[in-house]
């Protein structure tokens, strides 16, 4: 009878391995890593507009705006097409050029401000809501900004969109950037529809005439506000 080895004594072949699969997983992988690491390039780099701004020329000078904001109320703004083929028209009806929409709003502080009592000055109205996360990127350099350049006839106006936010939730942001300048409270949103704001925040900067001089879509640098009330200040001279 032919004698049986028992299976643990069997001998171990060895495993041979194709130097072809471990070549061609390897290369994958590679790939799979370059292509992630790209991806999260572009994705910075997106990330990083600011939005879109209109100039003087009445064009739009930035790439497609990216969305803004959101939150309960769905208030936001959706990606634009390519703002090099179009005007502000396509904004709403803003216009630059034209004469700023005159309203009258009530302050966080119990006054009434009057936009057309204003000329003479350099305006920045602002459109934001405690809420808005880019709102709070810009805050203090809208302060800055403001504190820099009152004295030479520029004031900044807060425009809240306050049917749209909460009371104390305005209080509490108000005094976190220790806000200077004038808030504006658009409890019924009628600011915010003349200005058919699409999303914030919203600035607009308005000339010593009361017209529209530039308008954009999105967080303001400090020295994108330095740029366009230096060219103000330079261009135009107080009555």
């Amino acid at each position: 009878m032919e004698r049986k080895e028992p299976l643990n004594n069997l001998p171990n072949k060895p495993v041979r391995i194709s130097w072809v699969l471990v070549i061609f997983a390897s290369t994958g992988l590679l790939m799979s890593a370059v292509f992630l690491i790209l991806s999260f390039s572009q994705a910075r780099s997106r990330s990083a507009e600011t939005g879109v701004t209109v100039l003087s020329s009445g064009t739009l000078a930035v790439g497609a705006a990216s969305s803004i904001t959101t939150n309960e109320s769905a208030f936001t703004t959706l990606p634009l097409r390519d703002p090099r083929a179009g005007d502000v028209q396509q904004l709403g009806r803003l216009e630059v050029g034209q004469s700023a929409p005159d309203f009258t709003l009530r302050t966080l502080d119990g006054g009434q401000v009057i936009l057309s009592d204003l000329r003479g000055q350099i305006v920045l109205l602002n459109f934001w809501a405690s809420w808005c996360q880019p709102c709070r990127l810009e805050m203090p350099e809208l302060v800055k900004a403001y504190e820099n350049y009152q004295d030479q006839g520029f004031v900044v106006l807060g425009v809240n969109l306050t049917d749209q936010d909460a009371m104390p939730d305005i209080e509490a942001f108000v005094k976190e950037f220790n806000v200077t300048y004038p808030v504006l409270l658009d409890s019924e949103g009628v600011v915010n529809g003349l200005y058919s704001v699409p999303g914030i925040p919203m600035s607009v900067f308005i000339d010593r005439e009361g017209n529209i001089y530039q308008v954009q879509i999105g967080a303001l640098t400090g020295e994108q506000i330095d740029k366009s009330v230096g060219e103000l200040l330079k261009t135009q001279t107080a009555h």
